[in-house]
């Protein structure tokens, strides 16, 4: 295992850890939750930067990396949900964002294509980091900053996902 490979390893064993740290009571608890999922995120941007400039990006690290962001989101969202006043709604929205993008991936790599991340798309995880994390502090309750950065994280998640299937208009799921 390479090095972006095993940092990518690491950040899905961090999803349980972010888990227990969230759901603990007190503040400390949160506040090194949100270290883990600060840390988790960060780790997101060091495994694709050193597998492009070692020309180590291989197969396996292409299908971890982008389990390991749904993983960490989807631990987020569970959490802000069940412990943040997180509307169900919005989180909805970014998971079905989520899952279909990676169905339709899916298809495309299975039909020997690739489908790598667009600008938009670093942006949309880049937004969802700083939404996140913001949420996770422990606030007596949202605020409007919560709501802005939610709203611009829905946005991108929209707008990101609507550009990878026009940009790639040719390519569509397996049929079955």
């Amino acid at each position: 295992m390479n090095l972006p490979n095993a940092i990518t390893v690491a950040r899905i064993a961090l999803v349980p850890v972010f888990l227990v740290l969230a759901f603990r009571e007190g503040d400390v608890s949160q506040i090194a939750a949100l270290v883990v999922f600060v840390v988790a995120s960060l780790s997101d941007s060091l495994d694709g930067y050193l597998a492009r400039r070692d020309g180590k990006v291989t197969r396996a690290g292409q299908f971890l990396d982008p389990t390991a962001d749904k993983l960490l989101l989807g631990a987020a969202l569970v959490v802000l949900v069940a412990e943040r006043s997180f509307p169900l709604w919005a989180a909805l929205v970014l998971a079905a964002r989520e899952i279909l993008l990676q169905i339709y991936r899916t298809g495309i790599v299975r039909g020997g294509g690739d489908l790598p991340a667009s600008t938009t798309a670093k942006i949309k995880t880049f937004s969802l980091t700083v939404m996140g994390g913001w949420w996770l502090l422990p606030w007596e309750r949202p605020n409007i900053v919560h709501w802005i950065l939610l709203g611009e994280a829905i946005i991108f998640s929209v707008v990101s996902a609507v550009e990878y299937y026009v940009r790639r208009p040719k390519e569509r799921l397996p049929e079955g």
